[in-house]
């Protein structure tokens, strides 16, 4: 492992870093979830995302064959999912071929700089523009992981890359879902394999108003409910982000994707659940939810590229679900 002058801050614009300030000898890679291993993205016309990653973004790395963009949950603990994913990483002695990169994306509550974006405490779950109230620019947080996956993919940076994983554990889970349906990026990449892990989300995205019944799957019965089809549940009533693709594109995405449902069958508990009307005709708990949507897949939707991966014996934890076999192998598995 070798030493490197970086720069804190990443545009997909020009090779010159826009701030001033670096850190002197960061390895490579680096794993800490610490300043140390921080840079900013650019995401809109001066506007910054923080990220934690493993490789230098402005200078890229020839070695780097895979990248994993792994977002963080509720609390908004960026530098605790990347170490999670980092450790994934090491544990299959990957460490060295492998970018991280670990967003966090900011309410005001967190104090962002006068030209960082922040969204709502549950805006940028959904991929909504950040605040209004902000200095920045306003951006959909779908729109900045789109941001960060086209400027890893530009070859003169990684030249070797070969697969991109888009995963989150709990809301961040939920973005990977929705992520999957309706970004953009993957339809115009050339020789990346993309992957979606989705690992125990409170709900799910469904392409369709039917939900689970006593015989199967149908329209229920939703007089006190009558938004639970809305996004980000389903497809009525659409936000900006999700807009710039059709209704039918969204579901062709979704349909065809590679989308891996990493549920642990221990997760049965309501900590932090989504128990809205909405949320709740998806199942009782995270653990039934996914299994649930697999089988609305396969009923509805034949042919899809969803695949269920249980961890046994694993709740609510997504250091133990990522470092799980079952979890490495819906990172770096085939």
């Amino acid at each position: 492992m070798g030493a490197l002058l970086v720069s804190v801050a990443v545009t997909s614009a020009c090779e010159t870093p826009v701030d001033s300030g670096a850190v002197e000898n960061r390895p490579i890679p680096c794993t800490e979830g610490t300043p140390l291993c921080v840079e900013r993205v650019q995401i809109a016309s001066g506007g910054f995302l923080p990220v934690h990653s493993t490789h230098s973004l402005t200078d890229g790395d020839p070695d780097v064959t895979r990248l994993i963009v792994v977002v963080h949950g509720t609390g908004r603990n960026g530098h605790d999912y990347f170490e999670r994913a980092v450790a994934a990483a090491i544990a299959e002695g990957l460490e060295d071929e492998t970018l991280v990169v670990a967003p966090t994306f900011q309410t005001v509550d967190d104090e962002p700089r006068s030209d960082e974006p922040y969204w709502t405490s549950g805006g940028w779950k959904r991929g909504h523009l950040s605040s209004s109230d902000a200095s920045a620019p306003r951006v959909s947080s779908y729109s900045a992981i789109d941001r960060i996956l086209t400027d890893v993919m530009n070859p003169t940076r990684f030249p070797a890359l070969a697969a991109i994983v888009v995963t989150g554990h709990s809301a961040g889970g939920q973005v990977a879902h929705r992520f999957a349906a309706t970004s953009r990026v993957e339809n115009g990449a050339s020789g990346i394999d993309f992957r979606y892990v989705v690992a125990n989300p409170s709900t799910f995205l469904y392409l369709g108003p039917e939900r689970d019944a006593a015989n199967g799957f149908g329209l229920p019965d939703v007089g006190s409910c009558p938004d639970y089809n809305e996004w980000h549940y389903g497809l009525e009533e659409l936000n900006s982000y999700a807009t710039a693709v059709s209704v039918d594109s969204i579901r062709a995405q979704l349909v065809r994707r590679d989308v891996r449902i990493l549920l642990g069958d221990a997760d049965s508990l309501a900590t932090s659940l989504d128990v809205t009307c909405g949320a709740n005709l998806q199942g009782r708990y995270r653990f039934e939810r996914g299994r649930t949507l697999v089988r609305y897949m396969e009923g509805l939707f034949p042919g899809h590229g969803h695949e269920e991966m249980i961890v046994p014996g694993v709740g609510h934890s997504s250091s133990r679900m990522y470092l799980s076999a079952v979890g490495r192998m819906a990172l770096f598995g085939g």
